[in-house]
């Protein structure tokens, strides 16, 4: 289905990015980063010239990482690696509500109607108060 609707190379291109640390270790996965993904080819962003003049010493050893998603070939480009997720980050700064947060969150999604926007606009609240800022 997903070869049918044409996005076949967009899907394997968000399931490398997913699991992009896991694949290359740091400090390699910190300085390259996938970019996209045309007919079994994989461009790769790189911080700098200097990693990527070494990257291109190892390109046959990232291919054969890669080789489980269907990649064939890479190619490298200078261009913008994203740091790690922040979410990652702020998942260690995330602290309980307090009872007056608790309660200020209940006070305000109880006068809306609808039972499930009602949990929804709760469950956004209570996850942006959870988190230290």
């Amino acid at each position: 289905m997903i070869r049918n609707l044409g996005i076949e190379d967009s899907v394997r291109l968000g399931r490398i990015k997913n699991e992009w640390a896991v694949i290359f270790e740091k400090p390699v996965s910190l300085h390259m980063a996938p970019a996209s993904i045309k007919e079994k080819e994989l461009l790769i962003n790189v911080d700098s010239p200097v990693w990527l003049q070494q990257l291109t010493f190892y390109k046959d050893t990232i291919i054969k990482k890669l080789n489980g998603f269907g990649i064939k070939t890479v190619k490298f480009k200078i261009g913008r690696v994203l740091p790690e997720k922040k979410q990652d980050k702020t998942i260690l700064e995330k602290r309980l509500l307090t009872a007056n947060e608790n309660s200020y969150i209940e006070g305000t999604v109880s006068p809306v109607p609808d039972q499930e926007l009602r949990d929804k606009i709760k469950k956004a609240m209570e996850k942006s108060m959870a988190f230290k800022r």
